[in-house]
C-alpha cells in the first residue's frame, strides 16, 4: 500500500524559496523552514513519517557539518511541500540523486548524519546571495573542499572559518587564470582531465609538505589573508601549479610513451618547464610515485567513443584506484598528503 498520500502532505507551505544549484538538502530544507517560521524539528514534524535526528538544535546551530538524507517518499514529501517538480529538484539538489536516496520503499524515512557524506559543504558566494536577494547563508554540496566564484572572484572552502569566510582573488591573478584553465582542462578532457588534475592536487598537496616555506605559496597565502602553514590554505596557494602540472601530466598520457627513458624524459620536460618557483626536489618523489602508477596503457577496449572523438583513457592502474566521481582524493589515484 502506498501511504505517502495518506501521511505526507497534501499541499506546499505558505511561503516557497528557490533552491541554488548545487545547495545541499539540508541548507534548502532549513531555508524553506525558517521562511514559514519553522525550526527544523517543527519542519520534520510536517512531513509525516520520518528519522530526524537525535540532536536537531545542533544540526541547525551547526549547518556546515551536516547534511541530510532522505528516501524516494521523503523525496517526494519535499516536492510536495516545497512546490518544486521532483525532477527540478534533483537537478538543484545534488544529495537527492537517484544513487544517493537511502534505501526503502516505504514510508518517507529523513537522517541526518552529524558528518556530510559523500562531498564537502561550502559556503555559496555571500555576493551571489546578495544578487539573487537570497539574505541567508547557504551551503553547497560540492565534491570538492572548495569553490571558486567565476562571476565575484571568490574562493570558499569547507573550512568553516569566517575570518575569512570567502577569500577574494583580485589580487591573485594566477589563481583565476588558474581556475579559468581547469574549467577549459574540463570541458575539453572531461573525466580524463578531471582525473588529471585531481591526481596533480594531490601531488601538490605532498610537494607542500616537504617545501611548505616556499616563497610563492607564502606571498600568495598572505595575500589572501590565510596563515602560510595552515591546512585551509594548501589548495589554494598551490593552485595554479597544479593546474599547470595537469597540462603536463595530460601531454605525458596523450603521447601514450611509457617505457623508463619516456618517463625519464618526462620527468626533465616537468623540471624544466617554466612553471615553477618552487624546488623541484621537494616533488620529486610524488612525481616518480605518479609515473609509477602511470607506466602501463589503459587495457584495450577501455577508450570510449563520446560525441564522434574518442576519449582519453587514462593509465590502466589510474582506472583501478581513481573513482569516476566524489572527492578530489577519491578521483585520484594518488594516496592523500
Amino acid at each position: 500500500m502506498d501511504l505517502t498520500g495518506l501521511l505526507g502532505p497534501s499541499r506546499p507551505l505558505p511561503v516557497q524559496v528557490r533552491p541554488v544549484g548545487g545547495e545541499s538538502a539540508g541548507s534548502f530544507v532549513r531555508r524553506l523552514g525558517r521562511a514559514n517560521g519553522l525550526n527544523l524539528a517543527s519542519f520534520l514534524d510536517r512531513v509525516g513519517q520520518g528519522e530526524a535526528s537525535q540532536d536537531p538544535e545542533q544540526v541547525e546551530k551547526y549547518p556546515q557539518y551536516t547534511e541530510m538524507k532522505v528516501n524516494a517518499a521523503g523525496r517526494t514529501y519535499l516536492s510536495v511541500l516545497s512546490g518544486l517538480d521532483v525532477g527540478l529538484l534533483q537537478r538543484a539538489l545534488p544529495s537527492l540523486a537517484d544513487d544517493l536516496l537511502l534505501p526503502g520503499t516505504g514510508p518517507a524515512m529523513w537522517q541526518w548524519p552529524w558528518e556530510a557524506e559523500g562531498g564537502h559543504l561550502v559556503p555559496w558566494c555571500a555576493l551571489c546571495g546578495h544578487r539573487r536577494q537570497v539574505g541567508e547563508r547557504v551551503w553547497l554540496m560540492s565534491a570538492d573542499s572548495w569553490q571558486v566564484c567565476g562571476r565575484h572572484l571568490r574562493w570558499t572552502d569547507d573550512s568553516r572559518s569566517t575570518d575569512p569566510e570567502a577569500v577574494p582573488l583580485a589580487s591573485l591573478a594566477e589563481c583565476v587564470a588558474a581556475h579559468r584553465d581547469r574549467l577549459r582542462l574540463q570541458g575539453k578532457f572531461k573525466s580524463a582531465g578531471e582525473e588529471l588534475f585531481a591526481d596533480a592536487c594531490q601531488v601538490m598537496y605532498q610537494w607542500w609538505t616537504y617545501a611548505p616555506e616556499t616563497l610563492v605559496w607564502v606571498q600568495r597565502a598572505w595575500t589572501a589573508g590565510l596563515e602560510a602553514r595552515s591546512a585551509r590554505a594548501v589548495p589554494l596557494v598551490v593552485f595554479p601549479e597544479a593546474v599547470k602540472l595537469a597540462r603536463l601530466m595530460l601531454r605525458f598520457e596523450q603521447a601514450g610513451l611509457r617505457t623508463p627513458k619516456d618517463r625519464g624524459r618526462w620527468l626533465v620536460r616537468v623540471q624544466q618547464a617554466d612553471l615553477w618557483d618552487v624546488d623541484f626536489a621537494a616533488g620529486k618523489n610524488a612525481l616518480l610515485q605518479w609515473l609509477e602508477r602511470h607506466s602501463r596503457p589503459a587495457a584495450t577496449g577501455t577508450e570510449a567513443a563520446t560525441a564522434g572523438r574518442r576519449r582519453l583513457a587514462l593509465a590502466e592502474r589510474h582506472n583501478r584506484i581513481a573513482s569516476r566521481a566524489g572527492s578530489l582524493q577519491q578521483r585520484s589515484c594518488m594516496p592523500a598528503a
